[in-house]
């Protein structure tokens, strides 16, 4: 029997928990898991969610979401998908990922989004990972130091209290954190970053970079975006999928549709750009 779909609220709080296929791990490197940030990052950008809380496991992660319009189905289908074609290029293999449905809690009480704060952060305590509390790759760093980034610690950290000190200290006690150590943020790693592109602020349109790449590889337009089999125009292909991608241009299928290949293509030449580690672009 078919699932039922799920019901989209707007602006609701979902807990998702999404786990590899079998139960496997799939998240034990940490470029993995730089590269699901990041892509979270992405589509948090794209679709205009807010981020309460993560934590990225070896084999299942946990997400606390605020939505807006646009239905946790579509955003979890994009981040999952995305993911998956990642982990089977970089690792040289073909099917699931995931497990095929993630879980997914709705959350409309103020104590219960505490608990799951809290059940969230304590991930590694449970699993026994050494040094738990300086685990690197959940949002305790973002609400232990009071910093926002990738994570929307504001919303939670009102309901403790009105002070930024005093709630920072609230979520400390409820955390378990050791606060009467007075160096322990000073210990405590920093929070890991997504991996990132340096680009020219604000980005390039479409046309200023078809230009650009254009003109600095010292290609023609036809051959940049027409079907080539010289290696220098083919990097300068990736280089202009990598780049319009990242910076949300123009979707995958569009980018498949103006360079006369398939979108499966455009996410291998992304990942091929992306491995080489030269990710920058500037506007002259």
């Amino acid at each position: 029997m078919a699932r039922k779909p799920r019901i989209h609220y707007e602006n609701a709080i979902y807990h998702v928990i999404a786990r590899g296929n079998n139960r496997e791990s799939l998240l034990l490197e940490e470029n993995d898991k730089r590269q699901y940030l990041h892509i979270i990052a992405d589509y948090k950008k794209r679709y205009a969610f807010k981020l309460f809380a993560y934590v990225l496991m070896d084999n299942h992660v946990h997400l606390l979401i605020k939505i807006a319009t646009v239905p946790l189905a579509k955003i979890m289908q994009g981040i999952q998908q995305r993911f998956t074609q990642y982990y089977n290029w970089h690792y040289h293999r073909t099917g699931h990922v995931f497990e095929q449905r993630y879980k997914a809690f709705l959350c409309n009480d103020n104590n219960y989004l505490l608990t799951l704060l809290y059940y969230i952060h304590q991930n590694p305590i449970r699993a026994k990972l050494n040094d738990s509390f300086n685990y690197p790759w959940s949002s305790h760093h973002s609400y232990f130091t009071g910093l926002s980034g990738l994570v929307d610690i504001d919303f939670i950290l009102d309901i403790l209290s009105s002070n930024r000190n005093h709630a920072v200290s609230q979520y400390c006690s409820m955390i378990g954190v050791p606060v009467n150590k007075t160096d322990f943020k000073n210990e405590i790693a920093a929070p890991p970053q997504p991996l990132a592109i340096e680009v020219a602020n604000p980005p390039l349109t479409w046309g200023e970079l078809i230009n650009k790449i254009s003109q600095e590889q010292d290609i023609g337009l036809d051959q940049l975006l027409g079907k080539c089999r010289i290696r220098n125009i083919i990097a300068a292909r990736r280089q202009l999928v990598f780049y319009a991608l990242q910076n949300n241009l123009l979707t995958r299928q569009q980018l498949a549709e103006k360079l006369l290949v398939t979108p499966s293509r455009i996410t291998q030449m992304y990942y091929q750009f992306a491995s080489q580690g030269n990710n920058s672009i500037t506007k002259a």
